[in-house]
C-alpha cells in the first residue's frame, strides 16, 4: 500500500508533541517529585486546556477534599507535581490522538481512551511489581503506555479510513504487526518509536514504545514488559479495538518475567473501564489501588 519512504515521510506531516508535555516528561524523567512548584505552575499556566483540566481535577469530589481552588498554584499544592504532570499529559495526548486510528476503523476518541486506559494499567503494574523487586518507574511507565500507539498516526497519514480492514480479514495466525510491515514497510510500534526519538524523549520510553507488542528477551527491558502487559489489559477491556482487534498475543516471556498471570491482569479491567468512562473524571486509580492478586 505504501513504501517505507512514504511512511517515514508521513512522520514529517504529523503534529509535534506539545512543548508543555515535553517539558513535563523531562521533569518526570529527572525526578518530578522534587520539581520546583513555581516552574510547574509556569509551564501549566501557559496552556489553557491543561490549566482547565488541572483546576477541574483539583476541585473534583473524587479527591475527597473540602473547599474549592481557583488558582493553579493552589491546585498544584493540592494535587502534587507528579499528579499534575499526568493530568497535563493526559489532556495533551488526548488532543493529539483524538482523530487517530481511523485507518483501523476506530471511532473518534477511541485511541485516546485506550492510551489512558493503558497508562493507568501501567501505573498499577509498575507499582505492584516494584513491590516485588522489579523496579520500574511508575511515572515513566505511565508516559510510555500513554504514547505506545502514537505510531498509528503515521499509518493514518498514508492509509485511508478503514484501510486495514481488508488486511485484517485476510490475516492468519501471525501478529498484526507483520501485516503492517508488509503494507507500510514498518509497523506502528516502530513508527511510534521513531516519533519519540524525534521528540527527544528518554531512551527508556522509546524502547518501550518500540517493543510494546513484542518485548525483547535479551536484554530484558522491565519497562517494556510492563507497557506490553498494560496494553493487553487495555485491549481486554475493549479499549481501542479496531480491525486489528486482539491480534497481538500476550508474550509468555514478559508474563514470566513480571511474575503475573492473565487472571491477575484481567482483574484490572474493571478498574480501567471505570477510570476511562466518559462520565468519570479521567485520571489515575485512587491512592492505594493497585494490581489485585488472584487467589
Amino acid at each position: 500500500m505504501a513504501s517505507l519512504n512514504d511512511t517515514i515521510a508521513a512522520l514529517d506531516r504529523l503534529p509535534a508533541l506539545p512543548a508543555t508535555s515535553l517539558q513535563l516528561i523531562s521533569m518526570l524523567a529527572g525526578g518530578g517529585r522534587d520539581a520546583d512548584l513555581r516552574e510547574v505552575e509556569r509551564i501549566v499556566s501557559r496552556d489553557e486546556a491543561v490549566a482547565a483540566s488541572v483546576l477541574r481535577r483539583a476541585n473534583s469530589a473524587a479527591l475527597g477534599m473540602r473547599g474549592r481552588v481557583a488558582g493553579i498554584s493552589d491546585a498544584i499544592r493540592r494535587l502534587g507535581t507528579r499528579e499534575l504532570c499526568r493530568i497535563a499529559l493526559e489532556t495533551q495526548t488526548s488532543g493529539l490522538l483524538a482523530n487517530a486510528g481511523r485507518s483501523y476503523g476506530l471511532r473518534r476518541g477511541a485511541l485516546s481512551q485506550s492510551a489512558l486506559g493503558g497508562a493507568i494499567a501501567a501505573d498499577a503494574l509498575a507499582r505492584s511489581h516494584t513491590d516485588q523487586g522489579v523496579r520500574v518507574d511508575r511515572e515513566i511507565a505511565f508516559v510510555a503506555a500513554l504514547l505506545r500507539d502514537i505510531g498509528k498516526l503515521a499509518i493514518d497519514a498514508v492509509a485511508g479510513p478503514d484501510a486495514l480492514e481488508a488486511i485484517a480479514a485476510a490475516a492468519d495466525t501471525r501478529p498484526f504487526l507483520a501485516y503492517e510491515r508488509e503494507a507500510f514497510g514498518a509497523d506502528h510500534a516502530e513508527l511510534g518509536a521513531i516519533l519519540c526519538e524525534r521528540w527527544s524523549l528518554p531512551t527508556a520510553i522509546i524502547q518501550a514504545v518500540r517493543g510494546h507488542h513484542e518485548p525483547p528477551s535479551s536484554p530484558v527491558e522491565p519497562l517494556t514488559d510492563v507497557v506490553h502487559a498494560a496494553d493487553c489489559v487495555a485491549r481486554w477491556a475493549g479499549l481501542g479495538l479496531g480491525c486489528d482487534g486482539l491480534m497481538y498475543p500476550f508474550d509468555s516471556g514478559a508474563r514470566e518475567r513480571l511474575g503475573t498471570t492473565r487472571d491477575e491482569l484481567e482483574a484490572l479491567v474493571a478498574d480501567i473501564l471505570a477510570a476511562t468512562a466518559p462520565e468519570q473524571t479521567p485520571g489515575i486509580l485512587a491512592p492505594g489501588n493497585t494490581l489485585r492478586r488472584s487467589a
